[in-house]
């Protein structure tokens, strides 16, 4: 063997040049390149869409429904009632009281609150107060 250094695959030249192996491939700075714009879609359909829809809509404003739904965590708290218990005390499904206290039922039926303030021993408006 020979006490040269051995040359790899990829390198240009000689080994032992202190050089750079590879010189600049340009000398002109890249342009920068402008990016492309998006095609406006254009909708076939004859539907309105959802955005439109949406503000047509009516319905209770989440900042009412969340201190409604404060409101009645409070009163639960103060009477230190369950809503398990509470709900089977008043014959109504447990899980009405607790979709409402978990946000996937919006309200509660007037006919359940009443049955509610009967097992409670108060009126349905205090539940909110």
């Amino acid at each position: 063997m020979s006490d040269r250094p051995r040359r790899s695959a990829g390198m240009r030249g000689t080994p032992r040049n202190d050089a750079p192996e590879h010189r600049p491939i340009s000398t002109v700075p890249p342009k920068p390149r402008a990016e492309p714009k998006k095609p406006e879609r254009v909708s076939t359909s004859r539907f309105a869409k959802p955005k439109v829809l949406m503000g047509e809509v009516t319905a209770p404003r989440g900042l009412e429904i969340g201190k409604q739904r404060d409101a009645f965590r409070a009163f639960m708290i103060a009477r230190h009632l369950r809503p398990s218990e509470w709900a089977r005390a008043a014959g109504v499904p447990p899980g009405e009281v607790l979709g409402f206290l978990t946000g996937k039922i919006r309200t509660i039926a007037p006919q359940t609150l009443e049955k509610l303030a009967r097992a409670a021993g108060c009126a349905p408006e205090d539940f909110f107060h």
